[in-house]
C-alpha cells in the first residue's frame, strides 16, 4: 500500500487527465533544476575562460554587441540573413523528411544540422543564450520529436541526440549551464510519446535512462550533472510506477537505492550536495521500498539536516509501501512526522518575526524612520538623523514619514533635512502616535502563508488525510490514531486560520473575544498562529521541552 501526499500528483493527476499529470511531471523535472543551473551560471565577466562547439559556417550568425545602437542592430541582422535562411530551410527539409516517413539515416542533413547548429547554438558563451536554454531545450524537442514521426526515425533521433549530448556535457571546456541543459535534454526523451486523448502516458527512452545512470556511475564527472541526471532519472521512475510496463529492472532499482542512500549519507559540502541529497531522498520515495522508512525517520530526526530535505523525506513516506508494516515502527515514524510539522511551524513564528526585526532595521537604515517596536505594534517614532533637527522628516525628502510601511500621517511634503511630515506629524513634536501598525508587505507575507500551508496540508495528507482514514492512520493502532486525529484537527485549524488578512476577520470573532483587545498586524498573528499549533502538537506528543527550531530552508542546509 502506497500512501498518498500531495506531491504524489502524478498519480493522482491520472485519474483526472493525462495532459495536466503529464506537464507538471515535466515541471516538476525543470523547475527543479532551476536552482543548479543557477548556480552554474556565473557572470557575463567570466564566461571567457569557456568555449563553444564551433558552428558550421552554413549556419554561424553573430549576435549584436549589448550596447548597440540601432544602426549596428540593423548591421548585424543583415549580416545574418543569409545563415538565419539557411536554418530555416534546412529545419523545414528535415520536418518534412521526418513527416514523410523518412529517417535520419536517409539524409545526411540531419546530422549536419544537428552537429553544426542545434547543439552548436546551446553552448553559445553569452548570457542572452544561455538564459533561453530551457526555452531552446522544449523547441528542440517539438521540431523534431512530433508524435507522427515513425519509431524508427525516433530512435535515430535519440541516438543522435544522446551522441551528441554527451559529447558535450563531457566537454570541460564549456559553459556548465550548457552542460547541465544537455543532461536534462538526455532526460525529456521518450521512446513513446505520450497522447493526450485517450489518454496515455510516454515510455521514456530506455537508452537515455542507461546514459542518465553512467552519469552517476562516472567519478569524473561534476555533481551538478549528476543533480541533473538524478531529476531525469526520477522522471523514468514515476512513470514506471503509474504505467507498471516493467522497464526498470529490480537491478536498477537496486543500483538507484544505493546512489539515493549514498548522497544522503555523504557529509554536507556544499550547496550541490544539499541538492544531490534532496534529489536521493525524493528518488528513494519515488521507488518506494519499505525498507527506506528507517532511512527517511533519521533524516526527519537528523539536527544537521536542513528544513527541505526533511520535508522531502516527510512527502517520501507518503509514497512508501508499508503495507503489513510493523505497527510500532509507524508510530514512531508518525510521531517523527508530527514531531517535524511541530519544529517547521515554529520556525515560521521565528522567521516572521526575524522579517518584523528586519522590517524595523531598514526603516531606520534606509528610510531614516524609527519605529518602535512592541510585540502587537510598530508604532513610527522621532527621526534618528541627526541632521533632520527636531522635525521628524528626516534627510529623505519626507518619504519617511508615515508610507506604506507605517501607516502614519506623513505626507511627502518635505524638501531635505527637516522638512518631512515625519511620524511626529509636521514639526517639530516628540509625541508618539499609537496604534500604528507595521505591516510586512503582501508578497513577503504570502510567502510565509504559502510556506504555513504546504507543511500543515502535507503533514495532514500523510498522516491520515482529511478524513484521518488514510496515510500512516492505516498503519498504526489505536493510540496511533488518536494522535493523528488530534494532530490533524489542530493542522486543520491552522490551514482556516492562517488566512488572516484575506477574511473578514470581525466575522470569525468569537464571544469569548475581547473587543477591546489591541489589534495585531497580520505578520504578528501569523507568526502567533505558528507558535501556538507548534505547542498544541508538543503536547499531544507529551513533550515536556519545546520543539527547536528547523534551520531555515536555505541551500547550505
Amino acid at each position: 500500500m502506497a500512501i498518498s501526499s500531495p506531491s504524489n500528483f502524478v498519480k493522482s493527476a491520472f485519474t483526472s487527465g493525462f495532459q495536466s499529470s503529464l506537464t507538471n511531471t515535466m515541471i516538476k523535472a525543470i523547475v527543479a533544476g532551476s536552482a543548479v543551473l543557477a548556480l552554474a551560471v556565473c557572470s557575463q565577466s567570466a564566461l571567457a575562460q569557456f568555449e563553444s562547439i564551433p558552428m558550421n559556417p552554413r549556419y554561424a550568425t553573430e549576435l549584436p554587441p549589448f550596447d548597440a545602437d540601432e544602426e549596428q542592430m540593423d548591421a548585424t541582422k543583415k549580416a545574418n540573413r543569409a545563415s538565419e535562411k539557411n536554418q530555416r530551410d534546412d529545419l523545414s527539409k528535415i520536418r518534412s523528411l521526418l513527416a514523410s516517413g523518412g529517417s535520419p539515416a536517409d539524409n545526411p542533413l540531419v546530422e549536419q544540422y544537428f552537429k553544426g547548429y542545434v547543439f552548436p547554438s546551446m553552448t553559445i558563451v553569452d548570457n542572452r543564450v544561455l538564459s533561453q536554454l530551457g526555452n531552446m531545450r522544449a523547441k528542440f524537442l517539438k521540431d523534431f520529436f512530433d508524435p507522427r514521426i515513425s519509431p524508427a526515425a525516433r530512435t535515430a533521433l535519440i541516438d543522435l541526440t544522446i551522441q551528441q549530448a554527451r559529447e558535450a556535457y563531457r566537454n570541460n571546456s564549456l559553459h556548465p549551464a550548457a552542460r547541465l541543459n544537455m543532461v536534462y535534454l538526455i532526460g525529456m526523451l521518450d521512446q513513446t510519446p505520450g497522447v493526450r486523448l485517450p489518454p496515455q502516458f510516454p515510455v521514456p527512452s530506455e537508452s537515455a535512462f542507461d546514459s542518465l545512470g553512467d552519469i552517476l556511475k562516472s567519478a569524473d564527472l561534476p555533481a551538478f550533472l549528476k543533480v541533473a541526471a538524478l531529476a531525469g532519472i526520477q522522471r523514468h521512475v514515476e512513470i514506471d510506477n503509474i504505467t507498471n510496463n516493467g522497464q526498470l529492472t529490480d537491478a536498477d532499482k537496486t543500483f538507484l537505492t544505493e546512489k539515493g542512500n549514498e548522497y544522503l549519507d555523504a557529509p554536507s559540502q556544499d550547496d550541490l550536495s544539499y541538492w544531490l541529497k534532496r534529489r536521493g531522498m525524493q528518488l528513494l520515495g519515488e521507488l518506494g521500498a519499505a525498507t527506506t522508512l528507517k532511512k527517511a525517520v533519521s533524516v526527519i530526526q537528523s539536527k544537521d539536516t536542513g528544513f527541505w530535505v526533511k520535508f522531502d523525506a516527510m512527502e517520501a513516506i507518503g509514497k512508501l509501501n508499508l503495507a503489513g508494516n510493523d505497527a510500532a515502527e509507524s508510530l514512531a515514524a508518525t510521531k517523527a512526522i508530527a514531531e517535524f510539522a511541530s519544529s517547521a511551524l515554529l520556525q515560521e513564528s521565528e522567521a516572521i518575526d526575524g522579517a518584523i526585526k528586519q522590517l524595523v532595521y531598514d526603516q531606520i537604515l534606509f528610510q531614516d524612520l524609527d519605529l518602535i517596536a512592541t510585540p502587537t505594534d510598530y508604532s513610527s517614532g522621532t527621526s534618528v538623523s541627526s541632521s533632520s533637527g527636531a522635525g521628524g522628516g528626516g534627510t529623505d525628502g519626507g518619504r519617511s514619514g508615515g508610507g506604506k510601511f507605517s501607516g502614519g500621517s506623513g505626507m511627502g511634503m518635505g524638501m531635505g533635512a527637516g522638512m518631512g511630515a515625519g511620524a511626529g506629524g509636521l514639526g517639530a513634536s516628540n509625541e508618539m502616535p499609537a496604534g500604528e501598525i507595521l505591516e510586512l508587505p503582501v508578497y513577503q507575507l504570502n510567502v510565509f502563508r504559502r510556506r504555513i500551508k504546504t507543511i500543515a496540508l502535507t503533514t495532514s495528507q500523510i498522516l491520515g488525510g482529511a478524513d484521518g482514514t488514510g496515510g500512516m492512520a492505516k498503519l498504526v493502532d489505536d493510540t496511533g490514531k488518536d494522535l493523528i486525529k488530534k494532530v490533524n484537527g489542530e493542522l486543520a485549524s491552522l490551514l482556516q486560520d492562517s488566512n488572516v488578512g484575506i477574511v473578514d476577520l470581525d466575522a470569525r470573532k468569537t464571544d469569548e473575544e475581547d473587543e477591546d483587545a489591541e489589534p495585531k498586524s497580520v505578520a504578528n498573528q501569523l507568526a502567533d498562529l505558528c507558535d501556538e499549533s507548534s505547542k498544541k502538537i508538543d503536547k499531544l506528543l507529551g513533550k515536556k521541552d519545546p520543539a527547536e527550531a528547523d534551520p531555515l530552508g536555505a541551500a547550505t542546509n
